[in-house]
């Protein structure tokens, strides 16, 4: 909080005193706080070196000398009511706002445990920990806390005014609705310049109106392209995964609304391969459930179309059916078989072969290898890329070798050292990407201007791809 006077000062509250006994535990007498519950909220602690033993608990801090104090890496996370044990808050709001008083304590491990305890019923209470040991100062990184961007509020408005309620929603035209997204480019500049903590924050204001978001056809297609762009690649952010669960309950078995309509799929299978490396394993059998009997070739479909709407647009699916990565081996060789089949004997998308490349990737992107197809399936998948025409503009049978023929360093996923070779010949010869060569005949991390392309999306300002 700000002091008194022209120049505010900043001040903290005294958690934990220096010298404090390990186990015992501290509560913050007198001292009351608003505690939020079933939305995002952050925590920020500081820590000190210098002899501040004098302070006691509860004690408010002035941080007028910033050499005196320094930042620990600050906790996100959602808080339930129905969590918190003894009597949760009335009615169990999904997000409400409860009184807590704070206890702490030094645990043996050297974490700090604040535990935020309901005022007027003390069984009811949130645990926290926070790592304060086993760093020396120069490891402790200050906390940045990013500034969004100044003209952010103005962009959340006009979001509003798409999806926000019924009040005023009538004078919204099919065009402003189709301008949301050249509308915020406008406000916040070019979208590729969005940030990540930006990003995240205009996801929650879409995310909002998610009931809305079936008013037209055009809402639930922009919503349904702006929610998959802001929230992807659907993980590194705190909080992800709580987003992630939220979009999926809302929105995976929800469908598209307007049947009819192409894009609107199309925006739909999008969002989901946006963000399916945040997808549970759960979530993405329950994707490629949905889309399977559109995938499997045409010669081979036993049943009958599954009952309810016509899905459109099958090329989306199948790139969406490429970007699930935990679906399981047995899963992924089964799919790639299919669209292996449709590539080679029916008029299928040359584009197809980016999802072979990733079913069949020796690397996963984001999955386990646990779950990387047996190297003796895509040695038929590579001999079957290698037989067609890679001049093509169109076709990404070189990406997909390059995925495929990667040297992993693990003899178990790794394909023969003469297959690997014949590829790593070929994408010479064809004038292909020498990172790919190279990626091919030795273990290389993947170069950031093949992320995009390999990932099948950009990678948020702030967000570099670990291997």
């Amino acid at each position: 909080r700000g002091g008194d006077g022209g120049d505010s000062v900043a001040e903290a509250i005294c958690l934990l005193p220096r010298g404090s006994e390990e186990g015992e535990e501290i509560a913050l007498a007198g001292k009351q706080f608003s505690l939020k519950l079933g939305r995002p909220v952050r925590f920020h602690l500081l820590t000190s070196t210098a002899d501040v033993r004098h302070i006691r608990p509860g004690e408010r801090v002035p941080l007028d000398d910033p050499e005196r104090y320094t930042s620990l890496p600050p906790i996100a996370a959602v808080l339930d009511a129905k969590a918190a044990g003894g009597g949760s808050p009335q009615g169990a709001q999904a997000e409400a706002e409860v009184t807590v008083e704070l206890v702490t304590a030094l645990t043996e491990v050297g974490t700090l445990e604040m535990s935020c305890v309901q005022a007027d019923d003390a069984r009811a209470r949130w645990k926290l920990e926070f790592q304060i040991r086993g760093r020396d100062d120069a490891q402790l990184a200050a906390l940045h806390v990013g500034q969004l961007h100044p003209r952010f509020a103005e962009a959340t408005a006009r979001i509003r005014e798409v999806y926000g309620k019924a009040k005023g929603a009538a004078d919204v035209t099919g065009r402003d609705v189709k301008r949301l997204r050249a509308d915020l480019e406008k406000i916040l500049g070019p979208r590729e310049g969005w940030d990540t903590p930006l990003l995240r924050e205009l996801f929650s204001a879409l995310f909002a109106g998610v009931k809305n978001r079936r008013r037209s056809a055009d809402h639930e297609r922009v919503w349904f392209n702006l929610v998959g762009y802001t929230l992807r690649p659907g993980f590194g952010y705190p909080l992800d995964e709580w987003r992630v669960s939220q979009l999926v309950e809302a929105a995976l078995r929800a469908g598209v609304q307007y049947a009819p309509e192409p894009q609107n799929w199309s925006e739909h299978w999008t969002l989901f391969r946006r963000i399916a490396g945040g997808l549970p394993a759960e979530a993405q059998r329950e994707l490629l459930d949905q889309v399977q009997w559109y995938l499997e070739p045409p010669s081979r479909k036993p049943k009958p179309r599954p009952a309810g709407p016509r899905m459109l647009a099958v090329d989306d699916m199948v790139r969406l059916a490429g970007a699930l990565e935990r679906v399981g081996a047995e899963r992924k060789a089964q799919v790639g078989g299919w669209l292996v089949t449709r590539l080679m004997e029916h008029d299928e998308n040359p584009q197809a072969w980016w999802a072979v490349g990733r079913l069949g990737a020796r690397v996963p992107l984001y999955g386990s290898a646990h779950d990387v197809v047996p190297p003796h399936v895509v040695h038929e998948w590579l001999e079957r890329c290698l037989s067609v025409e890679w001049k093509n503009d169109a076709t990404q049978a070189p990406m997909a070798a390059a995925l495929m023929a990667r040297r992993s360093g693990d003899r178990v996923r790794d394909v023969s050292d003469a297959l690997r070779e014949q590829v790593a010949a070929r994408l010479e010869r064809e004038g292909k990407s020498e990172a790919w060569v190279r990626m091919v005949r030795e273990v290389a991390q993947l170069e950031e201007a093949d992320e995009r392309r390999f990932f099948g999306d950009s990678l948020p300002v702030g967000l570099r791809l670990l291997e």
